[in-house]
């Protein structure tokens, strides 16, 4: 289970990395004169919880238990991300965003060792 934490964790990561990045090399971020502060704390909030899934999943993959600590921070930053971000999709009448978002906070629900306090025993080799 550890190793589909991990994997899972890093692709989701690398995805959030790899959708915001596009979106701002497209000039597709969403109010971006209208709201530019707003903008940067999202931003940082997206990229920060990217990171930590990346660096927490590389790290639980080799089994380090400081890994499991930050992989449940990092997937609690997720869970907010995917209940919040589907709100401006709601909006647009985008509901291919919408049920990807869904569907990947189930999964997330299911997976993280957050919601699954026994997976700690078994990160402690």
């Amino acid at each position: 289970m550890r190793n589909i934490v991990s994997v899972y964790s890093v692709t989701m990561g690398l995805a959030m990395g790899v959708f915001w990045s596009v979106l701002w090399a497209m000039s597709l971020l969403p109010d971006m004169s209208a709201k530019p502060m707003e903008l940067v704390t999202t931003l940082t909030a997206q990229f920060t919880t990217a990171l930590l899934l990346i660096v927490s999943g590389i790290g639980m993959w080799f089994s380090g238990r400081w890994a499991l600590r930050l992989n449940m921070f990092a997937s609690g930053m997720l869970v907010y991300s995917l209940i919040q971000q589907p709100g401006y999709y709601l909006e647009r009448h985008a509901m291919t965003f919408v049920v990807l978002f869904a569907v990947t906070f189930v999964i997330t629900v299911l997976l993280s060792p957050a919601f699954k306090p026994s997976l700690d025993v078994e990160c402690e080799s």
